[in-house]
């Protein structure tokens, strides 16, 4: 059987884990080196695993664990396992590697929550052969958001603008210039603190909670040297009122924060900045945006007009 010839490797090395993954049809930036020693901080261990088969690699998972108190050690893997959909090899390898993970760690259960498309209905019927459980819950609070918007951004300029609202290319083309707007890209560290001073603003003055700077200072260190992460600074008549930071991994731009202070009214500096964003994305040879949860639907939509994605 296939299956007994398949191997399950440990990969601590950052160069050989990035490069296995984003090898496999479906690789995203949560499951990167990077991203798990982000985690580290935070608390989690993490622990890559490679299922190999007749030397070619299948599948694979990156999982952090930690211990909880009155529960035991809990696994994750955000936006994991990594294959081939198409694959029957990928998900058979599934059982053995989470048998690894269990072996390993110890972990009482393991959570997966892979980056496929919610029609792919046979995706939740293969993992239950491999012995997970579905959770019906549509937004849990500690998982990777199921529904999120994600824009190809692999036609031209002039395809992308035609597939926003009117509104929205209209900002973009001319109403931001003639307001005072512009925008700049940078990885400087000085602006990412920009950005997360915004954040604490609008936090407070929204009640949600933001991670320290620590954290932000961790991002900058990990992407910035391999120029995967980009700032985007918004100005209105020379004053800044907005920052987004994004991250690039394999072939997908992720926008991570956004934030916006006061501003004058009618300033499109909102639209300014994602526009960037999107270019920037093209220019360092992104095929997809993954804006993340934000400005999604419950049901899910199929379509988000404002940017088209």
């Amino acid at each position: 059987m296939v299956l007994r010839m398949t191997e399950i490797h440990v990969i601590e090395d950052r160069d050989v884990w990035n490069a296995f993954i984003t090898a496999l049809p479906i690789a995203d930036l949560r499951q990167s080196y990077e991203w798990g020693e982000i985690r580290r901080r935070q608390g989690w261990t993490p622990l890559r695993l490679a299922a190999v088969d007749r030397g070619k690699g299948i599948a694979g998972l990156a999982v952090v664990t930690r211990w909880l108190p009155g529960l035991g050690v809990v696994a994750y893997a955000p936006r994991g396992p990594m294959l081939d959909p198409d694959d029957s090899h990928g998900w058979e390898a599934l059982p053995s590697l989470a048998g690894a993970v269990y072996e390993m760690t110890g972990a009482v259960f393991l959570r997966v929550s892979p980056g496929l498309p919610g029609e792919r209905t046979d995706v939740v019927r293969r993992l239950a052969r491999a012995g997970f459980v579905e959770l019906h819950d549509f937004w849990p609070l500690w998982n990777t958001p199921r529904n999120v918007m994600r824009l190809s951004v692999t036609g031209t300029e002039r395809e992308l603008l035609a597939g926003m609202a009117a509104k929205r290319r209209q900002h973009i083309v001319s109403s931001a210039a003639k307001k005072g707007v512009t925008t700049e890209v940078t990885t400087e560290l000085s602006a990412l603190r920009e950005l997360y001073s915004m954040l604490v603003v609008h936090a407070a003055r929204q009640g949600y909670p933001v991670r320290d700077w620590g954290h932000f200072e961790a991002l900058h260190a990990a992407f910035a040297p391999s120029d995967s992460l980009c700032v985007v600074l918004g100005r209105v008549h020379g004053t800044l009122v907005s920052a987004l930071l994004g991250l690039r991994f394999g072939n997908v731009a992720h926008t991570l924060y956004a934030a916006t202070v006061e501003s004058p009214p009618a300033a499109p500096v909102g639209d300014a900045i994602h526009w960037t964003w999107i270019r920037w994305a093209r220019e360092v040879g992104c095929t997809d945006i993954d804006f993340g949860s934000s400005g999604t639907h419950v049901p899910p939509r199929p379509t988000e007009t404002n940017f088209g994605a």
